[in-house]
């Protein structure tokens, strides 16, 4: 789906824009978060760390950057990761979940993924040069960022009883079309990047939160490392269940500019 989706940025823009019109930005990491949430429904709730012992887990993180030089053209960025665990898990009472009963050992199996395309607008303040004790120090560049993310999120739960193999597994699986308002702010130091971005106030029946804080550490030309904390919250209802469901953790990243 990643590629399929990411296919004609590559080969349009080239075709629009010269060289010294944009800039693009590749990062290539692992994120690595602790999870948590709910599935609920009139017959009770499970827990996905209590019941079903899942709690960190990790993900292959990429993202694809555009910044366009041109007053009142907006930038684009593309994020995605995707992770996939199991687990097995002893139950102390009974469960609930889609169209199935379990009350014994249980195999589950969680898939998720999230593509992130924002476009957004910048607005840039140049720092300037402050003198203290004598000496002139740069303040730093300031940047605000204002748009859109549009979230494409997929997830599957599946469970089945292990003391009984021949019994049809059930399962959730979520796929939505989620678009959220999106701010973003940036300080640029010399070698170092601090960022902050935040989607929220989903405009569909599904809802989403994300938010980042992170740095960036130019290490040599024009590649960075980068460390942030990434969350993505999501809660949606199919059929009789309602899905609460949160990944929290830091990513480790490198990121390549050109």
């Amino acid at each position: 789906m990643i590629l399929r989706f990411l296919l004609p940025f590559f080969i349009l823009f080239p075709l629009f824009a010269s060289e010294d019109s944009w800039q693009s930005k590749i990062e290539v990491g692992m994120y690595l978060p602790n999870t948590k949430g709910t599935i609920s429904n009139i017959q009770g709730s499970s827990d996905f760390e209590n019941d079903f012992g899942y709690k960190k887990l990790e993900a292959s993180y990429f993202s694809l950057g555009f910044v366009f030089n041109y007053d009142y053209v907006p930038n684009i960025e593309i994020n995605y990761f995707k992770m996939k665990d199991n687990q097995n898990a002893d139950l102390n009472r009974t469960l609930v979940v889609a169209d199935g009963e379990f009350d014994s050992s249980t195999s589950t199996i969680i898939n998720y993924n999230v593509l992130n395309v924002v476009v957004y607008q910048d607005f840039k303040q140049k720092g300037s040069y402050i003198p203290i004790f004598g000496k002139y120090y740069f303040s730093g560049d300031i940047e605000l960022d204002v748009g859109v993310n549009v979230k494409l999120v997929s997830w599957k739960f599946d469970i089945q009883n292990e003391a009984s193999l021949t019994q049809t597994p059930s399962w959730i699986k979520i796929d939505e079309f989620i678009p959220l308002p999106y701010l973003g702010l940036k300080y640029y130091l010399y070698d170092f990047i601090a960022y902050a971005n935040v989607s929220a106030l989903s405009f569909s029946e599904a809802k989403s939160i994300s938010y980042q804080l992170g740095a960036d550490y130019c290490i040599i030309d024009t590649l960075y490392l980068s460390v942030a904390y990434l969350s993505e919250q999501l809660e949606s209802v199919e059929k009789e269940d309602t899905i609460e469901f949160d990944s929290s953790g830091y990513k480790l990243s490198f990121k390549y500019a050109f």
